[in-house]
């Protein structure tokens, strides 16, 4: 059985290729773009996920695509979803003209109207697997962290380590699931292996729902230190947010803000009735974190 993971040099992508390559039992085709991927034991092609005669090419003769690809920050709308609409859609009729068996697509918790363009462009490539008659299976995961994951949460951890002061947008209440790497990775072989999951929109969250005030005292309390939160409004955010946009684009995404606010569908009933899916809690997941000097509990 032949693979192909687009996204392969993600942290994701690395993961789920070493994860897969100890089986011993898959041949692995990986798309390398911007970084490269160097794994002896794989067959590696270069090129754009929005290049169809590449992607053409790059399907032929596999079974499962594993779709991590995508843009997940620009200052443009468009950009978005000419990446990630239009290139899942690219994708998706090279699967259809090799005759792909599967495609699992990496998606996100954020996927929805209200969580600014890149959510808004990661649902509409949710809607075309949908509709592509291929066997499907849609993940979402939600805040990943693990180590050397310097982003997201794992940029939160390192705030909360140093700085005393620990400035949020709005007033905290937001909620968010963090969930460790290899979690999502288990999950996403244990699916792959399991053809009777089809059709299935999965989420792939952490083990408790918690706001972002909760996660910092969490945090804090793991590392054994105090720290003080101060708010700040959302007017002022998106007002610093924009000037930076346009003094030094590439720093700073004003779209970041309604991915961190929106709601999002964190339950993981549905994962676990259909496999084994315990993730850990965020106690658990920060000793695999490389942070010196950190005595949790």
């Amino acid at each position: 059985m032949k693979i192909f993971i687009t996204g392969a040099s993600s942290t994701l992508g690395k993961n789920l290729t070493l994860e897969l390559l100890k089986t011993g039992k898959f041949s692995i085709r990986l798309l390398e773009h911007h970084s490269p991927v160097p794994k002896k034991q794989c067959e590696t092609f270069r090129g754009d996920i929005q290049d169809p005669d590449f992607l053409l090419e790059a399907c032929s003769g596999v079974d499962t695509v594993f779709h991590l690809a995508s843009l997940t920050h620009s200052s443009s709308r468009n950009t978005y979803f000419e990446v990630n609409e239009s290139g899942t859609g690219s994708l998706i009729t090279s699967c259809q003209k090799n005759n792909v068996r599967r495609l699992i697509f990496v998606s996100s918790s954020a996927a929805s109207e209200e969580g600014g363009d890149y959510a808004v462009s990661k649902l509409r490539s949710e809607e075309l697997v949908r509709e592509s008659g291929l066997e499907w299976v849609i993940l979402r995961p939600s805040e990943v962290y693990g180590p050397n994951m310097d982003e997201g949460i794992g940029k939160l951890v390192t705030c909360v380590k140093i700085f005393p002061i620990i400035p949020i947008i709005g007033n905290g209440s937001y909620f968010l699931s963090p969930v460790h790497v290899d979690d999502v990775i288990q999950a996403m072989v244990e699916i792959f292996k399991n053809d009777s999951i089809k059709k299935e929109t999965l989420n792939l969250c952490g083990p408790e729902k918690m706001t972002m005030n909760e996660l910092i005292d969490r945090l804090a309390l793991i590392q054994n230190v105090k720290r003080k939160i101060v708010f700040l409004p959302l007017w002022l955010v998106r007002m610093g947010i924009g000037f930076l946009e346009f003094l030094k684009p590439g720093f700073a995404f004003s779209d970041q803000i309604p991915r961190l606010l929106c709601d999002k569908n964190q339950s993981i009933r549905l994962t676990q009735a259909l496999i084994s899916y315990n993730p850990r809690k965020i106690e658990e997941g920060f000793l695999s974190l490389p942070y010196e000097k950190t005595q949790p509990f």
